[in-house]
């Protein structure tokens, strides 16, 4: 059985269990090879943009004898994928304002359960999700070479909602704060957010562009340090 990293795992726990899955910039193949190894799905379509890893994939699936189960796909996202065959839609391992320009492209993506992993740029997607009608569902925390990342669970149904600038930046990852599997990595993941935002304070308030700038991102993290502190 193929063995995924934390983010990875986190990711295939959102797939729809029977389903069919594309893996969009799928590297080396490893989370669609798993989906089907572990029974998740019956079906899957490795795609990325390079051939390069698209070769390892390719080499991946072939010895785990997935040929008849494993299409792959050099194509820019999910251009020319005919997704009338999938249930599930996976963007992983990428920057948030790559994911939601993928996701632009092939609008309004009805009816698919998306999993999103945003390896930058997490606030630019929440909103983008938010101003384009889709639904954030869950996420999860989850840790993969000694960083910890945010997986996002997204449906589209067409309504706007407004995103406030604490959930753009922590989404629903405060729900698992209590979590016996994920507080954990909850509240790493704060930290984390909370520390990037302190130093952007400190950075702003010595800038003679914009000192002002300073008080936005200090509140955020005090904001955010409620949330740790069980106080919000």
């Amino acid at each position: 059985m193929t063995m995924l990293d934390g983010r990875l795992q986190a990711a295939a726990d959102f797939v729809t269990p029977g389903g069919a899955a594309v893996d969009v910039g799928t590297d080396h193949g490893y989370l669609p090879v798993y989906l089907v190894e572990s029974g998740r799905v019956k079906r899957a379509l490795a795609a990325d943009i390079n051939s390069q890893p698209l070769e390892s994939a390719r080499k991946n699936i072939a010895e785990a004898g997935l040929e008849d189960q494993i299409g792959v796909l050099q194509t820019d996202g999910l251009d020319g994928i005919d997704l009338e065959q999938f249930t599930d839609v996976i963007l992983a391992g990428m920057g948030g304002m790559l994911i939601a320009e993928i996701l632009e492209r092939r609008m309004p993506l009805d009816g698919f359960n998306l999993i999103l992993q945003p390896m930058t740029q997490a606030p630019f997607l929440r909103r983008w999700l938010c101003e384009k009608g889709f639904q954030i569902l869950a996420e999860t925390p989850a840790q993969a070479a000694g960083k910890v990342y945010a997986i996002i669970n997204a449906r589209y149904d067409g309504q706007m909602r407004e995103c406030s600038e604490l959930f753009a930046h922590v989404g629903k990852i405060p729900e698992k704060l209590r979590d016996p599997e994920k507080g954990t990595e909850a509240l790493l993941y704060l930290r984390t957010l909370r520390h990037k935002l302190e130093i952007i304070a400190l950075g702003m308030s010595q800038s003679e562009r914009d000192p002002g700038g300073a008080d936005r991102y200090r509140q955020l993290a005090e904001q955010i340090q409620k949330i740790e502190e069980g106080r919000e």
